[in-house]
């Protein structure tokens, strides 16, 4: 067999096994830009290397690339299929980044063209503005093996190793980001001014620490008065529709499983359990509905935690989720174990509540529920 001597042309395998070949070819210069292509899918080298020596003999001003895909075109394609594996809301995050930071960088350039080092250089750019640019990065990345898999290149240029180590912003102090018990006293007492309703709400997040969205999307079935606990099995989320050109539609509103795919009981306080009968005054199964007796926004927490510092101006500042941090923070001040609180929390590890991960006993539960009781 003679030996080949054209080193462009390179093998590759199919998942199925099957050889085929390939190769990438620069032809010169048209209009001050690169024309350079590739071919792939060539079942012998002497295939290959015919089509090469074609296109080699090209003049680049003659040149018309095949048809190709752009990255929004490709983006289209990927995201349809994306959005069937992962929840509405990261979906939802996942479109909110591309649209803002990928798309308007590369979204009209075609798949073949992008360079590692044009992408590095944009992501260098933007890590000097934007603390998660990884989070974009890693997008991108995915999009682009996506190309891969589908035989539009050969080869993922978005490499993460030419990435810049860290951001130049800084993160955003969260050291002050709680309450401590009389603080959140305070704040207690304030929301009770604006409403039954507003109380009732920042009262479930101070005494479990379950997450905003999780008490909006809360059903008064939920509540297990016999055993005095709460069921947490959903969170608010909006619910996507997918058009035709790989857009999406946010107009509907709905549930899905909470933060880590798993539901959880926590401890119903003897103070939530009394003022949760005073507040359940209309048949909706809904415990926070709007006047339509449709699911709040969850947005809706943030208005009301704004009335009650406008009620009172000299409250410390915090986020709504700031009040999860309370929690933890008060039981740690107060020697609750915290293998239980990790748990009625809802986190993975105890990397936040300190420790090694252990299934919630009853007792533990329990033992919450008193001290909750005894401090409020």
């Amino acid at each position: 067999m003679p030996k080949r001597k054209n080193t462009a042309i390179k093998p590759y395998k199919l998942k199925s096994g099957k050889k085929r070949y390939m190769f990438y070819i620069y032809l010169g210069q048209k209009n001050g830009q690169k024309v350079q292509t590739f071919r792939r899918g060539f079942k012998s080298y002497e295939e290959a290397d015919a089509v090469y020596k074609q296109l080699a003999a090209t003049n680049p001003q003659d040149f018309v690339k095949q048809k190709q895909y752009t990255v929004d075109q490709l983006w289209n394609e990927w995201f349809k299929r994306y959005v069937l594996d992962v929840k509405p809301s990261t979906a939802q995050k996942t479109y909110e980044l591309y649209n803002l930071h990928i798309k308007p960088e590369f979204g009209e350039s075609y798949v073949d063209s992008l360079t590692t080092k044009t992408i590095s250089d944009y992501f260098y750019s933007l890590a000097k503005e934007y603390k998660r640019y990884r989070t974009v990065f890693n997008y991108l990345h995915k999009l682009l093996e996506y190309a891969v898999d589908i035989e539009l290149i050969n080869r993922n240029p978005a490499r993460s190793s030419l990435l810049p180590k860290k951001s130049a912003v800084k993160g955003r102090d969260t050291s002050h980001n709680f309450y401590t018990l009389d603080e959140l006293k305070s704040f207690l007492d304030t929301a009770k001014e604006i409403s039954d309703q507003v109380y009732f709400y920042f009262l479930i997040l101070a005494t479990t620490g379950i997450r905003k969205s999780e008490a909006i999307a809360l059903h008064w079935s939920d509540f297990d008065y016999k055993h005095k606990t709460i069921h947490i099995q959903r969170t608010t989320a909006y619910k996507l529709k997918i058009k035709g050109n790989g857009e999406i539609e946010t107009n509907d509103y709905g549930t899905q499983i909470p933060k880590g795919n798993e539901t959880r009981v926590v401890p119903m306080s003897d103070l939530v359990y009394e003022v949760s009968l005073h507040c359940r005054k209309d048949l909706n199964p809904l415990v926070f509905h709007n006047t339509k007796g449709d699911y709040y926004r969850s947005s809706k927490a943030d208005k009301w935690k704004k009335q009650i510092y406008e009620k009172n101006p000299n409250l410390k500042k915090i986020t709504v989720h700031g009040l999860r941090h309370s929690f933890a923070t008060i039981a740690n001040d107060n020697g609750w174990n915290m293998v239980d609180v990790k748990n009625v929390l809802g986190h993975k590890s105890l990397d936040l509540t300190l420790g090694t991960y252990t299934h919630t006993t009853k007792n533990g539960e329990e033992e919450i529920r008193k001290d909750i009781n005894g401090l409020f």
